[in-house]
């Protein structure tokens, strides 16, 4: 982690400066178990490094290699400058009304209420509609890892006579995944996102032999984009791969040092650069060696009958699987916020085992209900990322600036602007297609 610490530390923060006497939130911030720069990093490699990458040589294969590249590095690009966007303006608001932290649905209410008037008779339905979709998101993700789990297990269990239905794979998974949720806060989730990182090198490992060990043909085909139709459920995968919004703010939030969280080249910065270059690697490499024969993840394509991609399959279940409390801690937290406000401290302890339970049950039935991939994947990252990780940081700006703090020639109405028309674009077309894959997969 020493890399990564000294390229933080080489530029200031993008929140890193206050005049003297200011009030500076991240001195006011209580957290009773905070998380080093190393522990951050290890987590949030975890989180973005899951299902995502194992899903992206089906998304070069959609556009092309050359498209496929250019366009993972500009949606990485926007996604990493809309969340930086939304941190500094968490961090404004903190400092406006001199608190040590304000929650992302919180800090969209203020932001509206002081926004332009014809905006800020939404505030206080943007507050829950921003929560919704925040519990939604993180439930979401807990689906697709309940299943990609399953579907790796099965073709292991198939292969040595076990023939069992997915659902039925799905059975066999809750009860270690409820025991596994117990685990209380993300300090105690280092060792787990560390054990996860450990084994996905492997299985990247095991996975590139297969990619490598033959030649691979470059043709012209692989290299054009092939249908326009593609670009929107593209979008919605690279989305679903990279921004893990919650958990990043969770991170931000329990971090030791949060200033060196942001910036040109802090922690988020140097974590997503390197998180695109896995991510494009193994999606080029991926779509090379298997070209039109790939599916939903890449896992799916390796032979059966080989011990080393069994392997393979094995790691990458048992990664995503330790990384299920992570996902599902953001969820909790803001179901448990509201829970115990209402409850009398005796029924805290029982009431906090019977919430994380419920939380591991609720995506557990729908991943039983509807047990497909591929289109799911691209669904949650169009609709639920558009709107956590574009429109709403770009609103939450545009608001808190109004009237006359934009800059020159309004510079920053302008910016923001312009990233709530990409969102709602990515957001429209992205749900659309999405959807109508489903139709035709049922």
């Amino acid at each position: 982690m020493f890399i990564y610490e000294f390229m933080s530390g080489i530029v200031e923060t993008i929140t890193g400066s206050t005049e003297e006497g200011d009030f500076d939130p991240h001195q006011h911030r209580k957290i009773e178990k905070p998380t080093t720069y190393s522990e951050t990093m290890i987590h949030m490699l975890k989180g973005s490094i899951g299902a995502g990458i194992l899903a992206m040589p089906s998304a070069v294969q959609r556009l092309g290699i050359i498209v496929s590249i250019i366009g993972l590095t500009l949606i990485g690009f926007l996604a990493t400058y809309c969340i930086l966007l939304l941190i500094e303006a968490q961090y404004e608001l903190c400092k406006r009304w001199r608190r040590g932290y304000i929650a992302y649905p919180k800090s969209m209410m203020l932001a509206v209420r002081d926004g332009p008037p014809g905006l800020r008779w939404s505030a206080m339905t943007l507050y829950y509609f921003v929560e919704i979709v925040l519990i939604f998101w993180q439930l979401g993700i807990c689906v697709i890892f309940f299943v990609f789990v399953a579907e790796n297990v099965k073709q292991i269990c198939d292969f040595h006579g076990y023939e069992a239905s997915l659902r039925l794979h799905l059975c066999f998974v809750l009860v270690p995944t409820i025991l596994l949720n117990l685990v209380k806060d993300l300090k105690l989730m280092t060792p787990l996102s560390s054990i996860s990182n450990i084994v996905t090198i492997f299985g990247l490992i095991l996975v590139f032999f297969y990619l490598i060990e033959d030649d691979m043909v470059l043709d012209s085909e692989k290299l054009r984009l092939k249908k326009f139709d593609d670009i929107p459920i593209f979008i919605g995968t690279a989305l679903f791969a990279l921004e893990a919004v919650g958990v990043i703010l969770a991170l931000e939030y329990n971090m030791e040092e949060p200033k060196r969280f942001v910036g040109m080249l802090g922690l988020y910065s140097v974590g997503m650069i390197t998180i695109i270059t896995l991510y494009l690697i193994v999606g080029v490499f991926g779509y090379l060696k298997y070209g039109e024969e790939i599916k939903a993840t890449i896992t799916l394509n390796l032979p059966q009958e080989q011990k080393k991609a069994q392997a393979a399959k094995l790691i990458f279940a048992l990664a995503i699987f330790l990384t299920f409390p992570l996902q599902n801690y953001v969820a909790y937290n803001m179901v448990w916020r509201r829970a115990k406000k209402r409850l009398p401290e005796s029924k805290h302890f029982v009431t906090d085992y019977c919430l994380r339970i419920i939380l591991v049950i609720i995506p557990w039935l729908l991943a039983v209900a509807v047990p497909h991939l591929g289109p799911f994947i691209s669904l949650f990252g169009a609709f639920c990322l558009s709107l956590l990780g574009i429109i709403f940081p770009g609103l939450m700006d545009l608001c808190l600036w109004y009237p006359d703090n934009y800059g020159v020639l309004h510079y920053k109405c302008i910016r923001d602007v312009f990233i709530m028309v990409i969102g709602i674009a990515c957001l429209l077309s992205g749900c659309y297609t999405s959807v109508l894959e489903i139709i035709q997969d049922f």
